[in-house]
């Protein structure tokens, strides 16, 4: 009898330990942390390639490329599901004298602005030479052995704060409130909000250094919901009359920022093209902003072994082939 019960018990512990070591540990490794560092760079009316502008990245500007870098949270939602909430900042800038196309360079426009944004993001995964196997080298364990790298693409929706401002005389004045289009004055275009939304989209690539860390390179664009990044979007609106209804006292500096341009005797085109009411931007396409950083990501979880209902288990690496397991 006795024998039989300790049979039974046997075979019950059996399954018991094989349950536990091969049920699937993804909902118990839940909450990362994440941040990445890298390079910005703006794509829209100011600067970019000896042609018409776009917001594309035919329109890159290599040469104005800025600090963008991010924290955030990650969480599983199911297996290789994620949702990611990220808070990320990028230095942007554009100026008309880096191109060789003659309108933008007669234009004569820059502009610098931090970028502050929140976005939420769903993001999946793509496991690249995972090995199966666990981690610890216990037999029959399901999972992954760690190592192995993975591909990410990822989306969501994000608010984004901006403040372009122009360098005068060694200070950088901000434009908004000089209404350099004739923003919210008569027959000008209604003025615009420093926030906005953006549609982050980006793909990723890590490798994981250990059960906790991985490390990789991440690429973003971000569409967004404004033209005004730079403070151009519309047309040309009369420099006599942004001073006439300025209020501030900065009527003569709001005037020469809205129309700097070379003009012929500096090499420009004359007064002809940039005129009230000629084109100053292209109001159809919305800026966008992109960022590059090398990413990381740390794994929250209870690494090293799993809550039983009353102690942890934990479990030592394979030594030359021996297998350990300590209470």
């Amino acid at each position: 009898m006795r024998i039989s019960l300790l049979i039974i018990s046997l075979i019950a512990c059996q399954s018991a330990f094989s349950q536990f070591f091969n049920k699937n540990k993804w909902d118990d490794n839940r909450h990362q942390i994440e941040w990445g560092i890298g390079t910005a760079n703006f794509l829209g009316d100011l600067g970019g390639k000896d042609d018409i502008g776009t917001n594309d990245l035919q329109d890159l500007e290599k040469t104005e490329f800025n600090l963008g870098a991010y924290v955030g949270y990650k969480y599983t939602v199911y297996k290789k599901l994620y949702a990611r909430a990220n808070f990320s900042f990028a230095r942007l800038s554009g100026d008309d004298q880096l191109t060789l196309e003659e309108f933008r360079q007669n234009r004569n426009l820059h502009f610098r602005s931090n970028v502050f944004e929140l976005a939420v993001m769903a993001e999946y995964e793509f496991p690249i030479n995972f090995r199966k196997g666990h981690i610890y080298d216990i037999k029959g364990a399901s999972g992954w052995k760690a190592g192995g790298s993975s591909f990410f693409v990822f989306a969501g929706i994000g608010a984004f704060y901006f403040n372009p401002k122009a360098q005068v005389n060694e200070e950088w004045v901000e434009l908004k409130p000089l209404r350099t289009e004739g923003q919210g004055l008569p027959g000008g275009p209604d003025e615009y909000n420093r926030v906005s939304l953006a549609i982050p989209v980006g793909v990723s690539i890590t490798k994981r250094f250990s059960h906790k860390l991985s490390l990789g390179f991440e690429l973003t664009y971000r569409y967004t919901f404004t033209d005004y990044i730079d403070d151009v979007s519309t047309t040309y609106y009369s420099p006599y009359d942004i001073d006439l209804y300025n209020e501030q006292g900065t009527g003569e500096l709001a005037a020469y920022l809205s129309n700097p341009s070379l003009g012929v005797e500096h090499g420009g085109l004359g007064n002809i093209v940039t005129a009230p009411g000629q084109q100053r931007g292209d109001h159809t396409d919305d800026d966008g902003y992109m960022l590059l950083t090398v990413r990381g990501q740390y794994l929250l979880s209870n690494v090293g072994g799993y809550r039983t209902g009353y102690r942890k288990v934990k479990f030592k690496k394979r030594v030359r082939g021996a297998k350990r397991i300590v209470f």
